[in-house]
């Protein structure tokens, strides 16, 4: 690692831990801007067209959605001259935190971005980057705003499903995933605080474990999954810890699911809870299709196993071990 990727590293951080440790929105403006001039340049590592146009697309999504922040707080903190705006105000900080996040129906540029940058910039982006406007966005949510939040996680876990159906390219294909869990982790809205934090925990974990996982192998495109590229172990964690992001019982990825699917039936949200999980069928569907797919590959001699011990330990201890912790 170069001393410039850790000074930036290191600036990410703080902005993030500034954010979550600000009660005040300018700060909270101020956090979110060190995190995203720290994170650009670690985008555009090389002279890569398309990580160079990557790195573009994200910064000037984000200064888009900083601009909408800034001008929600400048009016908020004028009460006097946008007394009858609280609503607009409450939007605007909603829509910015939804574009920040890439979350439908502002989610367009979050699988070009993806697909165009390294996989540990990707687990960047789908884990660390979301911490801060993530917690923002609960913080923020208001009663009157709670329509405006479930009406996005539905689109949201809509889009997450039907978007990845048609995907081959694996960066592009965790990307739906992420904008489908973004529409559960802001479904936790009329839940409690812990469901929320056990959500987003089970999230990171596995989404780390499947991208390092991914990362180790050289995979980068689904159709690699044949015989004569994956040797059947590697397969089989993989596809263990794709199980578990799906939410697949009785997988680790299915609980924190199964906690919002009962507080949100006790509260007879049955609409919101029907397109939650449709959305996360369908991510099923697409990981049972490349499952498939390779089971009825023609069985030649498979390379040797590349991948790292280490790589198959961690992703087995984030999708089956914790599992029987929570039974």
């Amino acid at each position: 690692m170069t001393p410039s990727s850790l000074l930036f590293l290191s600036t990410m951080a703080m902005g993030t831990i500034v954010t979550l440790s600000s009660s005040n929105w300018l700060y909270l403006w101020m956090g979110m801007e060190l995190n995203l001039l720290s994170f650009v340049p670690l985008i555009a590592t090389t002279s890569s067209l398309q990580e160079t146009e990557a790195s573009v697309k994200y910064f000037i999504i984000q200064a888009i959605g900083s601009s909408l922040m800034l001008t929600a707080g400048i009016m908020a903190s004028n009460p006097n001259i946008f007394s009858s705006k609280k609503i607009i105000i409450s939007v605007m900080f909603i829509s910015s935190m939804i574009l920040k996040l890439g979350m439908a129906p502002c989610h367009q540029w979050l699988p070009h971005v993806m697909s165009s940058i390294p996989w540990m910039m990707c687990l960047t982006l789908a884990t660390w980057q979301k911490i801060s406007p993530m917690v923002m966005l609960m913080m923020l949510s208001t009663t009157d705003s709670h329509h405006i939040m479930m009406l996005m996680a539905m689109l949201s876990a809509m889009i997450g499903g039907i978007g990845g159906l048609n995907q081959s390219q694996m960066r592009t294909l965790l990307a739906y995933s992420s904008i489908g869990h973004m529409g559960w982790l802001v479904s936790t809205v009329t839940c409690s605080y812990n469901t929320f934090m056990t959500y987003f925990i089970t999230y990171i974990t596995i989404t780390c474990a499947a991208m390092y996982l991914f990362m180790q192998s050289n995979i980068i495109h689904s159709k690699l999954f044949m015989k004569t590229k994956t040797p059947p172990m590697t397969f089989t964690i993989i596809m263990l810890t794709l199980f578990s992001l799906g939410g697949l019982p009785p997988l680790l990825g299915f609980f924190p699911k199964w906690m919002i699917i009962n507080s949100m039936m006790s509260q007879s949200m049955m609409m919101i809870t029907s397109m939650l999980v449709l959305g996360s069928l369908m991510n099923l569907f697409y990981y049972f299709n490349m499952s498939f797919n390779y089971i009825i590959t023609p069985a030649n001699s498979p390379t040797p196993n590349k991948t790292k011990i280490s790589s198959i330990a961690i992703s087995t201890l984030a999708t089956i071990t914790p599992m029987f912790l929570m039974l």
